[in-house]
């Protein structure tokens, strides 16, 4: 992998919405839901890319990317009803090149 990643269920007890907004998950007794996730190991986000031209290393970057899913959510502090909405989760680790960071 030129950006080596780990994915595991996680069962958090908020998200973010897609319009950047606090939400809490809906979590009982014997109800937890649980999200796949796969995030950038540690030691590679934000580092140069593995397995790529040594003149393109430097303009390369390991980044974090999100899906969004569906949960079962409300506001966060706010008592209102619990509805299906999204929440972004780390989807997987890609390699960027910035292009602008090469010599033309």
């Amino acid at each position: 992998e030129c950006c080596p990643s780990e994915t595991h269920f996680i069962a958090p007890r908020g998200g973010v919405s897609r319009g950047g907004k606090l939400l809490e998950i809906y979590r009982h007794e014997s109800t937890v839901q649980k999200f796949i996730q796969t995030a950038c190991k540690a030691d590679v986000l934000d580092q140069p890319c593995h397995y790529i031209k040594n003149e393109y290393q430097h303009a390369s970057r390991c980044a974090q990317k999100f899906s969004y899913v569906y949960a079962f959510v409300r506001d966060f502090n706010v008592s209102e009803r619990f509805r299906l909405d999204y929440i972004r989760v780390k989807s997987s680790c890609s390699c960027e090149l910035d292009l602008s960071l090469l010599d033309n």
